[in-house]
């Protein structure tokens, strides 16, 4: 019984795991969406700045340094929008260029949760056909082998002598 429990969870962790790869150009996609829409927010602020004779950061600073509570806020809304640009565009680009085998750790250490739970909700499966697709999903399914594996080893069974 526990072998069958095994190569099931085996097979379990190899499918999840092949998806990896789909899962990771889904996200880039919406990642590159969210930088498309930063950059031309940041574009409209640069604008309104050179309207203003100002560079950027002295138009934030003027928005910032005002006396007023919310013209406050709204310099620091946009410090946000241009740090947040910054970031995406920054984490897009190491995704972008990662080999196929640190997808995954790129992906944990780059992950916005924002985007990653609108690709999780519109994330359509795929066959994995591809150098990345194999390789994850027989990573997952020698994951799925040697988990239950160690996992019995921390509780070994008691011999128990008759006699």
């Amino acid at each position: 019984m526990f072998r069958a429990i095994h190569v099931l969870f085996a097979v379990i962790c190899a499918v999840l795991l092949s998806q990896a790869p789909s899962f990771y150009q889904q996200y880039l996609q919406r990642l590159g969406g969210a930088v498309d829409e930063l950059t031309v927010q940041v574009e409209a602020l640069d604008g309104r700045a050179a309207e203003a004779g100002m560079a950027r950061y002295e138009y934030i600073r003027h928005f910032q340094a005002n006396e007023d509570t919310v013209i406050q806020g709204e310099g620091d809304g946009m410090v946000a929008l241009v740090s947040r640009q910054v970031m995406l565009q920054d984490w897009l680009v190491r995704l972008e260029q990662a080999p196929w085998y640190m997808i995954l750790i790129e992906l944990a250490f780059h992950l916005d949760p924002e985007i990653a739970e609108n690709t999780a909700t519109s994330f359509e499966p795929s066959i994995p056909l591809s150098i990345s697709g194999f390789a994850h999903t027989f990573l997952g399914f020698f994951f799925g082998v040697l988990f239950p594996v160690g996992l019995r080893s921390l509780f070994p069974r008691k011999v128990v002598r008759q006699g």
